[in-house]
């Protein structure tokens, strides 16, 4: 297969050839009457995302949300994900997930909790063995518990995920712990629930040398602690702050939380420094019964994975705060090579996994963007060389 007439990442026109699922050939012109040609019309080409940070609607598993999830991420831009645990399953039906995950277009890498409903340690072996990519585990769980999750890691020569954050450091706490919270009379979050956390995890992180990628982080403190370490910062901690929980709107209710202006612009800048290595969509959707309520009670969560690719170009590309290129190092080729995957980028021996982004489309968002007018939309993506319409 022949793209014609790419501009790879919005930039030079090129042909590109695909076989075996692979990028073949990069050049100028590309003649092969053998091989379908498809005609981009000069629009953007860029390699899928790999987003490390995505769940299930609810975090609960059935088939409709499982196909509901692909296309979602087809949409916004994305073709390899972590898929995150919230399942509670026995080890036979983890088993026959693993499975299903199989069978999806796009290319799904499933975590599992370090521990069962009853805080008590999974058959984690087994399940790496059976199918898990990684382990995923809370930061305040206890300390023998990180211990063994740590070792199994080693042993496994496995990731680990953290989140990092003590939810008993702020009983109930509901939003960013600053000027808006009190003027709405919530419980924060304070900054120290994060930061102690994060802290106490690089030395354990580093005693046990495991590879270990922390969980979307909200403060520069935070950052700043990890040292260039393999950190994760959502898209809407850059891009919104805790005033979009202004009129108790749910929508802005996510964790960790949004944080005031000031620290929003300092991840700003920390972000386009390159002192942050991954970008996420946090995609964490809630049912509108359990997220259209009181504040004190909505979950935490966002519905966002499928306007990932048109964020990222409105509030970054199109401002040139980064280039496409640049960008995309955070998006997908920083991923990839944490994963050990031949994904993420545009060059001649990668992994065909590629969108076709037309950036004239302007549409309203939705959700914590519903005030917002978006711009760029996903036409075609293409996964290990296989096109799919969107």
């Amino acid at each position: 297969m022949i793209l014609k007439n790419a501009k790879i990442y919005g930039e030079k026109k090129v042909d590109v050839k695909i076989q075996n699922g692979k990028i073949a050939q990069i050049n100028d012109c590309i003649n092969d009457s053998t091989e379908k040609s498809i005609d981009l019309k000069e629009k953007t080409l860029l390699p899928s995302f790999i987003d490390l940070n995505v769940n299930l609607l609810d975090a609960k598993f059935d088939l409709d949300k499982l196909e509901n999830l692909e296309q979602e991420c087809l949409k916004g831009g994305v073709g390899s994900i972590i898929l995150r645990d919230n399942l509670g399953l026995n080890t036979q039906g983890y088993k026959l997930y693993f499975e299903k995950l199989k069978t999806l277009k796009i290319n799904v890498l499933p975590s599992i909790k370090a521990l069962d409903n009853e805080n008590k340690l999974k058959d984690i072996s087994i399940l790496l063995d059976s199918g898990a990519k990684a382990i995923q585990i809370q930061s305040n769980i206890g300390a023998n518990l990180i211990r063994q999750s740590m070792q199994y890691a080693k042993m496994k020569d496995s990731i680990v995920f953290v989140q990092c954050f003590d939810e008993n450091f702020d009983d109930h706490g509901v939003m960013n712990d600053g000027k808006v919270s009190f003027e709405l009379g919530l419980i924060g979050i304070s900054d120290i629930a994060e930061s102690s956390e994060v802290a106490k995890m690089k030395e354990i992180s580093q005693f046990y040398q495991s590879k270990i990628g922390f969980d979307a982080l909200s403060l520069t403190r935070s950052f700043d602690l990890l040292e260039n370490l393999n950190s994760e910062i959502s898209i809407h901690h850059l891009l919104k702050n805790d005033n979009a929980c202004e009129n108790f709107n749910t929508k802005a209710k996510i964790l960790p939380p949004l944080k005031d202006p000031l620290e929003q612009e300092k991840l700003q800048k920390y972000f386009i420094g390159g002192k942050i290595k991954f970008l996420t969509s946090l995609h964490s959707p809630i049912s509108d019964s359990k997220k259209n309520i009181a504040f004190d009670d909505a979950l935490f969560g966002i519905d966002s994975i499928n306007m990932y690719a048109s964020l990222c170009f409105i509030y970054f590309v199109k401002n040139k705060l980064l280039s496409w290129k640049q960008l995309c190092d955070f998006t997908s080729y920083n991923q990839a090579q944490f994963l050990g995957l031949n994904k993420g980028k545009i060059d001649i021996g990668y992994d065909a996994d590629l969108f076709v982004f037309d950036d004239e489309v302007v549409f309203e968002g939705k959700g914590l963007y519903s005030k917002d007018l978006l711009q760029g939309q996903v036409k075609m993506h293409i996964i290990n060389g296989e096109v799919f319409s969107i």
